[in-house]
């Protein structure tokens, strides 16, 4: 059976997840049903269940759809896909989660990714958003030289708490997921990726309640009930009116369903993500409301725009909500029939089963054709108003908060009126100010001493980094000297698929700043040509060079000496000697050693080894 290929996510900010319980890829895929895969999906909820109670959502919560293979079909089917390949397809678990401004609504949903695969035996997931395999990405530093978007994408696996990948592009899905459940020790990651990926999201459970902000609100009664009922509303309100524009805030100037007359000031807890949109937001209500906000140096301040804001959102939902139920009373009510099962999407639904085996070359009319055609009506039948239901995203949330609104009684008001002193103290807001000194501590702490490590790279000496090279392993691909390897070579080789670009001109110039050459005058007075600085035709120039290669080499002499002392280095001090006598035996000419160091720096390094009177023959006029 051929794999489905998933691309990477489209859309900005999603999480895309899917999730192979063992009997996904050890069974046939007709064999997988929907019930099989709820009573899984009911096992993973009563895992996260402790995690995820007191967790503020920002966007979308965690859930988990079950995914056979009529219901990819149907899918496939309801979006128009033209993709020929939808029956080759492995039954799943899936997850979407919009994560919006808040990336730690991302990282939590990998940990718990990672966490139900520890915990059932033989459950693969596959996780990726919109930058593509983004775990790799965070392990960048450490992934091996042959790890690429083109050889890992759809090849990264997590299985039993660590990452895998799968090298080999030939093999189907099928395969892979069979070979990481049998031999994982071949294709699991090394220890520095998995650490990485570990302190990355060991953070949780305990950052959970790092990232929450209990804010001072003075807000209508209403408002106050609603958040008691459904807390993660208050993430809903917030990204409303941070994301609204001055025509959806028309209906804040009435503010029919949240009336600012009666107003408490209660506690709110939010995340700090929330907390800080909410500040930056610039609408501080319509003045004509009558919303009485006390001035600026009042204390109370905050809590009142604050307020306003929340309860602004919640109308616009509310709003939203009434409009969009009118409206579809209205389509109703002209067009009844619209209702109804559109024939033509059923019988093209039915061909694609057909194609794809599912009526198993049974005879028409048959009893069995007829039992699996009857299954196949009533799966349609379920699902696409189900698909109809969920497909307006916005709509659901703004629903339940009209569902919300329309639930609060009057004697619920009452019981949250309290005496403003009883309340606790709303949290500091100081993390919202972070000054350069904080920043360079974190980077620090998140990437390393950055300077640190290039002064340590760029002071070392010839004979270090020869050694250091010498030292390297070499594998099928030869060595990989990652220590000199820069960020621009890296994007180079990302483009290039691998093609090598040599740059002389940058080659030159960075054995130079290594050698410590600096030679006065024009580079070009150097050069090995008849006619160059050195000819019969001006003697002082050539005079000039004498005297500065008779101070190289007494530099040089002294050096060697020093190092010849010392005898932890007399394994470099052999490198350096061979570097010298090859540099030597070339005499400044064409070779091995001289095409890797280059022509001005090996014209001069052959220069300090003859005598200061006398001049190569190359250079000779």
């Amino acid at each position: 059976m051929a794999h489905i290929k998933v691309s990477k996510v489209k859309e900005d900010d999603v999480l895309e997840c899917i999730i192979y319980p063992k009997i996904c890829y050890t069974k046939s895929a007709e064999i997988v049903t929907e019930e099989i895969l709820l009573e899984e999906i009911a096992k993973y909820n009563e895992v996260i269940a402790p995690y995820i109670e007191d967790y503020t959502w920002h966007h979308d919560s965690l859930i988990f759809y079950p995914r056979t293979k009529q219901a990819l079909l149907l899918e496939k089917l309801l979006d128009y896909s033209t993709t020929t390949d939808e029956h080759n397809v492995l039954p799943h678990i899936y997850v979407q989660l919009c994560f919006d401004e808040d990336i730690s609504d991302e990282w939590f949903t990998v940990f718990l990714i990672f966490k139900l695969t520890q915990t059932f035996d033989g459950l693969i997931a596959k996780i990726m958003d919109s930058d593509g395999e983004f775990l790799l990405i965070e392990a960048a530093n450490v992934l091996p030289s042959w790890a690429n978007p083109e050889t890992c994408e759809n090849h990264v696996f997590i299985y039993n708490g660590q990452l895998h990948i799968i090298r080999d592009k030939r093999k189907t899905l099928l395969k892979m997921l069979n070979n990481i459940s049998e031999e994982p020790y071949l294709y699991k990651c090394s220890d520095n990726v998995q650490d990485v990926l570990r302190k990355r999201i060991n953070v949780y459970p305990n950052e959970i309640k790092k990232r929450h902000h209990k804010a001072r609100v003075f807000l209508p009664e209403k408002a106050v009930s609603i958040l008691r009922q459904e807390p993660r509303l208050v993430a809903l309100a917030i990204r409303t009116i941070c994301h609204s524009d001055p025509l959806e805030r028309k209906v804040c100037r009435a503010m029919r369903y949240f009336p600012p007359e009666q107003r408490i000031m209660v506690n709110v807890k939010m995340t700090k993500c929330l907390y800080a949109m909410a500040n930056h937001c610039r609408y501080t209500g319509d003045p004509r409301t009558g919303w009485n906000v006390p001035p600026i140096t009042c204390s109370k301040y905050n809590a009142h725009i604050l307020g306003i804001k929340i309860a602004c959102g919640l109308e616009m939902l509310v709003a939203r909500a009434n409009e969009e139920r009118r409206k579809s009373e209205k389509r109703s009510a002209n067009d009844p029939e619209k209702l109804k099962v559109n024939e033509n999407l059923l019988n093209a639904y039915l061909t694609r089963l057909e194609s794809s085996g599912y009526f198993r070359n049974l005879l028409k009319d048959s009893e069995e054709y007829e039992k699996l055609l009857n299954a196949a009506k009533d799966y349609y039948l379920k699902h696409f108003n189900l698909y109809n239901s969920v497909t307006n995203v916005h709509k659901s949330d703004a629903e339940k908060v009209l569902e919300a609104w329309e639930n609060v009684q009057s004697n619920d008001v009452e019981l949250h009126v309290q005496d403003e002193a009883t309340l606790s103290p709303a949290d500091s807001d100081s993390w919202l100010n972070v000054n350069p000194e904080q920043l360079e501590a974190f980077l620090n702490e998140q990437w390393g001493n950055v300077k640190s490590k290039k002064h340590e790279s760029e002071s070392l000496s010839l004979k270090e980094k020869v050694q250091m090279f010498l030292n390297q392993n070499s594998d099928v691909d030869g060595v990989q000297f990652l220590e000199g390897h820069s960020a621009e070579m890296d994007l180079h080789d990302a483009e290039d698929n691998g093609r090598v670009e040599f740059d002389s001109d940058i080659f030159d110039s960075t054995l130079r700043g290594i050698l410590d050459l600096v030679v006065p005058g024009n580079e070009g007075e150097f050069d090995g040509s008849s006619e160059g600085s050195l000819g019969e035709e001006d003697e002082d120039k050539r005079n000039e060079m004498d005297k500065y290669m008779r101070l190289l080499n007494s530099e040089l002499k002294s050096g060697m000496e020093t190092n010849d002392n010392s005898e932890g280095n007399k394994d470099a001090n052999v490198i350096e000697d061979n570097l010298i006598k090859s540099i030597s035996e070339e005499a400044g000419g064409s070779g091995p050693t001289g095409n890797i160091i280059g022509g001005p720096a090996r014209r001069l390094m052959h220069l300090q080894l003859q005598s200061p009177t006398t001049v190569p023959p190359d250079l000779q006029s």
